[in-house]
């Protein structure tokens, strides 16, 4: 870092400058890393970097890297003054400092870290040089020219199949991962590993929807699209013409990421706009906007608005659709961004980033989710699937709120009197003072006749994965995760009725044990297992 010209100024302030912001750096995202989703400004755990290194590095470069740092460290201890004397040497201990430092400095300052370890690409370097030095010692070592002439071929070998390997993964070279990782099925990799960004996998998509629709103009809906397209022929890039303002009987396609599903126009629209928002494993969808869009603006136009605004804001369950008719083109491919604000009913349900702030920030460009269909602009964003006291919406740009809207979720009666209808319409899972219903991952708690003091005592609900290693880290030791609520956050008191719904995690489940508890020690208990770890 000494050859930073910026450092040059004010050598100590500045360094002390770089380290706060190393710790600091307000880059939110989230990191698939080991089947887990990491939030990037809690730091990455010790493991980050050296795993990341360790699987998407050539082992080759691995190995001689690390036989290249082992020579120098012996020669600098068993000569300790040739350290002082030899420039080639001193330039040799700090190449293998480097990744020590900087793979430490991460961890002690909880840095944030980018998606895999694009943040400490600069290693690159080091290791490489390492790796000539580690082969430069072994050819020194032997005498022979057979040997030499065989260690030659080897390293050879190493780089063609290195080579050979990125050129026949092309355009996809950046998630090229070494056979140090389990590497079964390309779904289980994108399983455990955030598979680098959209690009790696939108130009397939090109190719596929361009040999459908050999002929024509084709409208898509995608950020940096000309990164996408450098790689196809000139013919079919002209085709492809990138817009958000669709027209009706046009060719139209929109293009979400989607780590769930990739069930084209069928998706359901919270599976999408909850994809879109995480941004997260590399998957993809093509919808048709127009089609897609417009049914949730027919959907929407069909009840009364919540807030009537700039947008008119209409509310499905968990999706809130904005509508505005007559809207400019600006407001889906200019800058103005949506701030959402979702003040949940316990502070608990927050992520811990949000708890100061007492609201989950749900920030986007309108622009995800959205669309401009012959004129008129339609936007859908997907809420938390928490009880929600509130929510506060609009616009802004740089130069301030162009438009904000309140809205009240304080009568959450409605929505758990259509989850008990729902669940008396089938089977109970299990019977005991609450009887409990499962649909996909949710479990719905129905007690008729039940009292005020009843319904305070809090439940409990202990998940059993599939695979310990799908539990959260301050809960692997005791092999179950805990998800306790109260009727005040997850349910209500409906004419006598106790109501409560609570949602499983996403990963495979073999048991689910759950009841009441007051002081006095558990009131009841009910413990079932899921068919087949779902």
């Amino acid at each position: 870092h000494a050859s930073l010209p910026v450092l040059w100024t004010d050598p100590f302030g500045r360094f002390a400058e770089l380290v706060r912001t190393l710790g600091a750096h307000p880059n939110e995202a989230f990191n698939l890393f080991r089947g887990e989703w990491l939030y990037s400004l809690d730091g990455p755990p010790w493991d980050y970097a050296p795993v990341w290194v360790g699987i998407t590095t050539p082992p080759a470069t691995l190995l001689l890297a690390a036989f290249g740092a082992l020579a120098l460290a012996w020669r600098a201890l068993r000569r300790p003054r040739d350290v002082l004397r030899n420039g080639p040497l001193r330039f040799g201990i700090l190449l293998a400092a480097i990744p020590v430092t900087a793979t430490a400095a991460i961890v002690v300052l909880e840095s944030t870290v980018y998606h895999d370890w694009r943040h400490l690409y600069f290693l690159y370097a080091p290791l490489l040089l390492l790796a000539a030095c580690g082969l430069r010692v072994i050819m020194a070592s032997v005498r022979e020219p057979w040997p030499r002439a065989g260690a030659y071929a080897l390293a050879g070998a190493a780089v063609t199949v290195t080579v050979v390997s990125l050129v026949r993964i092309h355009p996809l070279q950046s998630d090229s991962f070494s056979f140090l990782v389990d590497r079964t099925t390309p779904a289980h990799l994108r399983s455990a590993y955030t598979m680098n960004y959209l690009q790696t996998s939108v130009p397939h998509l090109f190719e596929d929807i361009l040999r459908d629709h050999p002929s024509g103009a084709l409208f898509f809906s995608v950020g940096h699209a000309g990164e996408h397209l450098a790689f196809l022929p000139a013919d079919d890039r002209e085709r492809i013409v990138g817009t958000r303002d669709f027209r009706s009987g046009e060719r139209n396609v929109l293009v979400l990421p989607d780590p769930e599903a990739c069930s084209l126009a069928s998706a359901p629209p919270s599976a999408i706009l909850h994809a879109a928002r995480v941004y997260a494993n590399m998957l993809h969808c093509a919808v048709d906007p127009v089609a897609w869009f417009g049914e949730r603006r027919r959907e929407a136009l069909a009840a009364e608005p919540l807030v009537r605004s700039v947008y008119d804001i209409h509310r499905d369950g968990r999706l809130l659709t904005y509508v505005r008719d007559g809207c400019p083109r600006e407001d889906v491919e200019g800058t103005a961004r949506l701030f959402l604000h979702v003040t949940p009913r316990s502070a608990g349900d927050l992520p811990p980033w949000s708890r100061e702030l007492g609201f989950n920030n749900l920030d986007r460009s309108l622009r995800e989710g959205s669309a401009r269909i012959d004129g008129n602009c339609v936007g859908v964003v997907d809420l938390p699937d928490y009880p929600i006291a509130a929510v506060r919406t609009g616009q802004y740009t740089d130069d301030g709120v162009l438009w904000e809207a309140e809205i009240a979720f304080a009568d959450s009666a409605p929505d758990y009197a259509i989850a008990r209808r729902d669940a008396l319409a089938g089977e109970p899972l299990a019977r005991s003072v609450y009887d409990i219903y499962r649909d996909g991952r949710e479990l719905t708690y129905l007690r008729d006749g039940c009292t005020e003091a009843e319904a305070n005592a809090r439940f409990f609900l202990h998940v059993v994965p599939a695979d310990e290693g799908d539990l959260p880290r301050h809960r692997a030791q005791h092999g179950f995760d805990n998800l306790d609520f109260t009727l005040e956050t997850r349910g209500a008191r409906l004419n006598g009725n106790c109501v409560a719904v609570a949602r499983l995690p996403d990963y495979p489940i073999t048991t689910v044990r759950t009841g009441q508890y007051d002081d006095t020690g558990r009131l009841w208990t009910a413990e079932f297992a899921l068919p087949d770890g779902e």
